[in-house]
């Protein structure tokens, strides 16, 4: 498919949060140029011969829409994450994506009906069940009701049932008795004004696979260093340890798995994102117990995509380079017709 001379609008949010635990008084919006995934995303379009325009917004006006109507762009590159500074993070994040559609405007990445679907993970991991896929069990406490864990065993991990990005998760999310979790509980209800998920936590390896195209395939299979976590912190990618400057988690790959469990995942990861309407490129993770059952932890349609994260690290696992994966995303996106859902 010949790119050169399409012109793309990259869009993204200009407002960004922390979780209330980790909130300071020197937070600050994002700049174009503080995000990677921005700067590598428009740096890939523009050796692709794409002529590139960037917009980036904190809410969705009409001054907004009658720009975008004004560039007629071939196509949107979604790097939008959230909206109207919300104090839930990625709650708006489909409406991006449900815009564009009423413009019948072409835009890369998943539609918002994926987004919204995995965005609570409760409503998620019922349709993954339903579909006979595997999952911790878990169950979901509203504000103001007490837990009632008889149906799942501990250790349990205790997260806001509507966020992502590690938001919620620290190293006291792993417990070990109905008391403590019980106890997280109500600090998610307290800080986050939302539901808590409670689910077993599944001790052992942690696994992310990348898809990509469409229909989406496996890209890559890589696995969460935790050997630099403090030996009395749970080994999980917890806030702290995923996003501050003293980060101690890392991305390997390929990761290091035996055939029958990379079929395994494999097949679960497609099956996983096609139920979901995933679209692009698209991420799953796992949990490998003890015993080598992978567990699906989330599915993520709206992933970051910044070159050292996994999907750049899957293209240089594979010998590929970062415009070649944005090369995949711009032509998948531009084969579709924009039109609503609705018609």
């Amino acid at each position: 498919m010949k790119l050169e001379g399409k012109t793309c609008l990259i869009v993204y949010n200009v407002a960004s949060g922390k979780p209330p635990e980790e909130a300071t008084e020197m937070d600050s919006d994002s700049i174009l140029n503080a995000r990677q995934d921005i700067k590598a995303v428009r740096q890939s379009l523009k050796e692709l011969g794409i002529n590139v325009k960037t917009l980036g917004f904190r809410r969705l006006t009409a001054k907004i829409t009658a720009f975008i109507e004004e560039t007629k762009p071939d196509f949107v590159f979604n790097l939008c994450e959230t909206l109207y500074n919300h104090p839930h993070k990625a709650l708006t994040e489909m409406y991006v994506a449900g815009w564009l559609e009423l413009l019948k405007v072409s835009y890369t990445g998943s539609p918002p009906l994926s987004m919204g679907l995995a965005l609570n993970k409760m409503r998620c991991k019922q349709l993954l069940r339903a579909a006979g896929l595997p999952i911790p069990p878990s169950i979901l406490v509203p504000v103001g009701v007490k837990a009632n864990l008889d149906s799942i065993t501990p250790p349990y991990i205790v997260k806001p049932v509507r966020e992502d990005g590690s938001f919620g998760i620290t190293k006291k999310s792993v417990v070990q008795s109905p008391a403590e979790a019980e106890e997280q509980v109500k600090i998610i209800h307290e800080n986050y004004k939302q539901a808590a998920l409670v689910e077993e936590f599944i001790e052992g390896r942690e696994l992310t696979v990348t898809l990509i195209d469409n229909p989406l395939r496996v890209w890559g299979i890589g696995e969460i260093d935790f050997s630099k976590v403090p030996s009395d912190e749970p080994k999980i990618i917890s806030y702290r340890a995923k996003w501050t400057q003293d980060k101690f988690l890392a991305l390997q790959f390929p990761a290091q798995t035996e055939t029958t469990l990379k079929n395994r995942l494999e097949k679960l990861s497609v099956k996983a994102a096609h139920l979901l309407g995933c679209r692009d490129y698209a991420r799953v993770d796992f949990r490998i117990s003890e015993n080598r059952r992978p567990y699906i932890l989330e599915i993520n349609p709206n992933p970051d995509i910044s070159p050292d994260e996994e999907f750049g690290l899957s293209a240089k696992a594979l010998e590929l380079t970062y415009t070649d994966f944005i090369r995949s995303v711009v032509e998948n996106t531009l084969k579709r017709k924009p039109q609503a859902d609705f018609e």
